[in-house]
């Protein structure tokens, strides 16, 4: 594996705990701006050079990772200064010690279904904004995830958009998976700007402020006429 030292400052604290996390199911929910996304991936670029794994990452429709989760490992990448160490073409990033990354859509499902890695089995999923899933569709990803020698990990990132969201009984309630909940009070790289701007929503949109900056479930919003 490759000997790179990544200092725990490039980390928001609430999230080292979870840096060499093993448990079968992971999930970070919690409000918008609060580094999630950011993290996972720095994460996952730390893990891909200490150790075996192959990693797919899914959304629900295949397109938005280009923009997304696809975006955010090219940035890492770059800000890290680890461009020799990882080759990146359409949609799949691998390291020079083999690991890769598979960005794919449930979507399309033959395309998962046949997702394969030039070496080694899958040990990884993540599911970004896995509350535009369908629970059928992670349960396939569950079996997709089993078998072989390997540890395997699945991780479901999200806002808490709907107190009745079927992840929130499958996984939360029934102590299923580790959870770990954040906002962006927990993000130390937003400038006070930042964090001015979202406390305005207080008054502005009370359900925008209670899911998407606190990070609390709450009842589907309705429109009302």
């Amino acid at each position: 594996m490759i000997n790179v030292s990544i200092s725990k400052k490039v980390f928001n604290d609430i999230y080292i705990p979870f840096i060499d996390n093993q448990d079968r199911y992971l999930l970070f929910y919690g409000g918008g701006s609060s580094g999630k996304s950011y993290f996972i991936v720095q994460r996952y670029i730390k893990k891909m050079m200490s150790q075996k794994m192959n990693l797919l990452i899914v959304r629900q429709t295949g397109n938005t990772n280009r923009d997304s989760t696809f975006a955010l490992f090219k940035q890492v990448i770059k800000e890290w200064k680890l461009d020799d160490l990882f080759i990146i073409t359409d949609l799949r990033i691998k390291c020079i010690n083999k690991n890769e990354v598979i960005f794919r859509g449930l979507d399309d499902v033959e395309k998962i279904k046949s997702t394969t890695f030039e070496n080694g089995e899958l040990t990884d999923i993540w599911v970004e904004e896995a509350t535009e899933t369908l629970e059928e569709d992670i349960n396939q990803l569950k079996v997709r995830l089993r078998g072989g020698t390997s540890k395997k990990q699945m991780v479901l990132s999200f806002n808490p958009v709907n107190i009745n969201h079927w992840i929130k009984k499958h996984f939360i309630d029934s102590g299923l998976a580790t959870v770990c909940h954040s906002t962006y009070k927990d993000n130390k790289f937003l400038t006070e700007e930042d964090k001015e701007t979202l406390e305005a929503f207080k008054d502005v949109d009370p359900y925008y402020y209670n899911v998407y900056c606190l990070g609390q479930w709450r009842s589907i919003r309705k429109n009302i006429l």
